[in-house]
């Protein structure tokens, strides 16, 4: 073989190598930013937009004791509503930040109100019945309770613990398992869903779908009172 071939060779080898090498490091450079992406995805980003609250959990287990109540038929209620008069399960759970809570009827007359992060009738309702808080407007003797439902990955208010603190809502709020538990066992129909209890844990009413704040001041007053 002529020294001329071998020449020709050698380049070619190290042409080879040298494209080999080009590779690999191009295969390192692709493998550290697909990671790269996968953290910030799973952290919710360098923003830290839909960056979670610090120990919170968005869903829990709850566990529910009592009959479920019947479906309500449709977002008005009204008096063919057959869970009128009638006592939803209790609901033991965990806040967003795992403390326990629980819903049992009886004792004093609550509003329990089930929302959706989600849900833009429910963002619109929850400023309102924070203003309705601050207003003056809410009986004394009347507890506040709320549910956290439906969650899912939604980018839009997600996660509930972030929203809800931003919209300073003061309510405790039990977190709904995955499978939306406790909206299923008190008949949730859609979103918002508000159920008003009276002091011995039936239910005086109950209604679903955004009200304009002097509706919602108006429905939760005459439902107090029913």
């Amino acid at each position: 073989m002529s020294k001329t071939t071998d020449k020709k060779q050698t380049v070619a080898q190290a042409a080879k190598a040298s494209q080999n090498r080009k590779f690999a490091i191009i295969g390192v450079v692709a493998a550290v930013v697909i990671v790269a992406g996968l953290v910030a995805v799973l952290s919710g980003g360098s923003s830290g937009k839909n960056k979670e609250v610090t120990g919170a959990g968005e869903v829990h287990a709850v566990t529910v004791t009592g009959a479920a109540l019947d479906p309500m038929p449709d977002n008005t209620g009204g008096a063919t509503d057959p869970g009128l008069g009638k006592k939803p399960p209790e609901l033991s759970g965990q806040s967003f930040n795992g403390d326990t809570i629980s819903i049992v009827p009886g004792g004093k007359p609550k509003l329990v109100i089930f929302l959706a992060h989600w849900c833009p009738h429910c963002r619109a309702e929850v400023p309102r019945i924070v203003q309705w808080m601050n207003s003056g407007q809410k009986p004394a003797n009347l507890d506040l309770l709320a549910v956290s439902t439906a969650v899912n990955r939604s980018p839009v208010n997600y996660p509930p613990s972030k929203w809800f603190q931003t919209e300073k809502f003061t309510v405790p709020v039990l977190t709904d398992d995955a499978a939306s538990s406790a909206a299923q066992a008190w008949g949730l129909p859609g979103y918002p869903y508000l159920v008003m209890l009276r002091a011995d844990g039936t239910v005086a009413a109950r209604t679903s779908g955004e009200l304009e704040a002097s509706a919602l001041n108006d429905w939760i007053q005459k439902a107090y009172t029913a």
